[in-house]
């Protein structure tokens, strides 16, 4: 049986040069797809206007150097044919945490916040700890983790009423021979992805490292929504090689993969907007806080 389509933000050991072109005006309004059926708020909330830049052409060492990426857009998101949330009674994002987890390491109670704000109005379950040693059919590499490994085991163990089961550990993983490293893996199709503290610093800055956990568990949960990597806006949906890469990603979905969570979630943009501001002031994130703010005015004029 040929394998689930996995999506990775990772590092390879191997670097390819790859030759990007950056869409123009009308192929990212084509990402987004037409807004003339849609209701005013919601035409509102995925009209590119100046909160959202083109993405930027990419530096060596960057992921759409390295990765040739076709692209999304809504259109061929439809067309994939996603699991639809709450379908079959699948209604609940599970955070499923790995292992044991250091003092400074984000907590499981502030994850779950953040995913119920940021797939709204999707709740969150926090899962009993799995325990790796139980695993055998997992392989290490010396103090790394296989991560494909790790799924195929997660992969079973998605429950009955998840529509998407996310694993963070403090492990770092690996995909494969070939590859250093991987921050975090998901399976669209699948309903299960896994991500890694391990390289996010935590050891020296907390709040850092709490602002890595939140973009890359809302990324890679994006994927197993059906969202492939965007290469149409400066988005958390890009591909990223490094941990600058990471931390050069904004915390918001551009209007082409809002569109896309929209599709299952039928969120109201203002009230999501409102919370996530809510979540971010009160974990001191007074700049990302401001953004999801002024995004929510504009919606509310």
């Amino acid at each position: 049986m040929k394998r689930s389509l996995i999506l990775i933000t990772a590092l390879s050991a191997a670097a390819m040069v790859m030759a990007f072109t950056v869409p123009d005006e009308t192929g990212r309004r084509k990402a987004v797809g037409s807004l003339l059926h849609l209701k005013p708020d919601l035409q509102a909330a995925f009209t590119p206007g100046r909160d959202f830049k083109a993405i930027a052409r990419p530096g060596p060492g960057d992921w759409l150097a390295s990765h040739d990426e076709p692209g999304q857009t809504y259109g061929q998101f439809l067309q994939s044919r996603p699991n639809r949330p709450g379908a079959d009674g699948r209604r609940f994002i599970y955070l499923q945490p790995i292992g044991e987890f250091p003092e400074g390491a984000p907590k499981m109670e502030t994850l779950k916040k953040y995913l119920e704000a940021y797939f709204d109005p999707m709740p969150v379950k926090v899962a009993r700890p799995l325990i790796l040693k139980n695993t055998p059919s997992v392989r290490q590499r010396g103090e790394q983790v296989n991560s494909t490994d790790l799924l195929d085991v997660l992969q079973k163990r998605v429950p009955r009423d998840a529509h998407v089961m996310m694993a963070v550990t403090m492990k770092d993983l690996y995909p494969g021979p070939g590859w250093n490293f991987v921050f975090g893996v998901a399976r669209l199709k699948r309903r299960c992805g896994v991500f890694s503290f391990a390289r996010y610093g935590i050891e020296t800055d907390e709040k850092k490292a709490l602002m890595r956990a939140l973009k890359v568990i809302s990324h890679e949960t994006g994927h197993v929504f059906g969202i492939k990597h965007c290469i149409y806006f400066h988005c958390l949906m890009n591909g990223s090689n490094s941990l600058p890469e990471t931390d050069r990603a904004p915390l918001y979905f551009c209007p082409s993969c809002l569109r896309k969570i929209h599709w299952g979630l039928r969120f109201d943009p203002l009230k999501r907007y409102q919370k996530l501001s809510g979540f971010l002031k009160a974990e001191g994130f007074e700049e990302e806080a401001e953004w999801f703010e002024k995004r929510a005015l504009k919606i509310k004029q």
